[in-house]
């Protein structure tokens, strides 16, 4: 897919314009002279002849075609003449495309630019939507191409802004409905109901080094850190010496199921099945053994913690 930006309107130039069309007495021709300032080749497409309704219904007449010849090839039954065609409806829609650019342009310059993106990024959204209106613009109905590609040219602008506009993607009609919930509370001093004030909040970024109070303290400052600080490490350490300790006082296998019971010791909290599979009895003896280990332990916890 192309992309219409005014660093390649030289060569969309020389490409389209300078290819023959059919027609000639209506099809603009480019400017033999090429400059490569911006301004040049702004003024160039501001003043490129805009096209006809009959211009309009010839181009579209050629894509129809070169769409019809395209699935004969296709098919494997092709005609006389469908390679020409196919190429004849390829450059009548690069130019059906090339003349409305100053429609895209025109629209995006409507849309306020958000700070994250130019006003190059709007108008590329908006020829995309320029292009999806001339691949479905029905010349029979006959309405200016012009009226039905606004509506998609504003569609693909909308929907570029709003998957652009937050980190947290936030569904097209969702977005839509927040903005004029927005327009409505502010008109009417009402307040968003609860889910629109929650994606109201989701869209509102906040840089963590944003400062806090008049002190050196910024936004990130107040969100808990889940790294282990130097107090809890130490608050660990004491207790798993004391578990360490308190085990001593047990059998081997009785320190083992309650350590593989109650996750100690390096490992992972285990069923009574799987300790006891572990160990070769049933499920009610290592209940059972585990269970008088604890009433052992608890006569040595308070010389521990005293």
């Amino acid at each position: 897919m192309l992309i219409y930006l005014h660093d390649n309107i030289d060569l969309l130039q020389k490409v389209f314009y300078g290819l023959p069309m059919a027609r000639t007495d209506s099809t603009p021709r480019s400017n033999p002279t090429s400059s490569r300032s911006t301004g040049d080749r702004r003024r160039r497409r501001d003043h490129r002849a805009l096209l006809t309704a009959a211009d309009e219904r010839w181009l579209a007449q050629a894509i129809e075609a070169g769409r019809e010849a395209q699935r004969r090839i296709d098919e494997g039954a092709p005609l006389g003449g469908d390679v020409d065609v196919v190429a004849e409806g390829e450059r009548a829609r690069h130019h059906f495309i090339e003349a409305n650019v100053r429609l895209v342009q025109s629209i995006a310059n409507r849309f306020s630019v958000p700070v994250h993106l130019d006003r190059d990024d709007i108008a590329q959204d908006g020829m995309i939507g320029l292009e999806k209106a001339v691949e479905k613009f029905d010349w029979r109905r006959g309405y200016k191409f012009s009226t039905y590609a606004t509506w998609w040219i504003r569609q693909s602008i909308q929907r570029g802004l709003e998957s652009s506009a937050t980190t947290i993607r936030i569904p097209g009609h969702r977005t839509r409905e927040l903005r004029t919930a927005i327009a409505a509370a502010t008109a009417t001093g009402g307040r968003l109901d609860d889910d629109l004030a929650m994606i109201d909040m989701l869209t509102q970024l906040e840089s963590m080094d944003r400062p806090i109070g008049e002190g050196s303290d910024t936004l990130g400052t107040l969100v808990a850190s889940s790294d282990e600080g130097p107090d809890e490490a130490a608050e660990r350490r004491v207790a798993r010496e004391q578990v360490d300790a308190l085990l001593e006082h047990l059998d081997d296998t009785s320190a083992y199921a309650v350590a593989a019971r109650f996750g100690l010791r390096g490992h992972e909290p285990a069923t009574f099945a799987t300790i006891a599979e572990e160990l070769g009895v049933t499920p009610q003896a290592v209940r059972r053994r585990v269970e008088r280990a604890i009433a052992k332990l608890r006569s040595h916890t308070e010389p521990i913690a005293a």
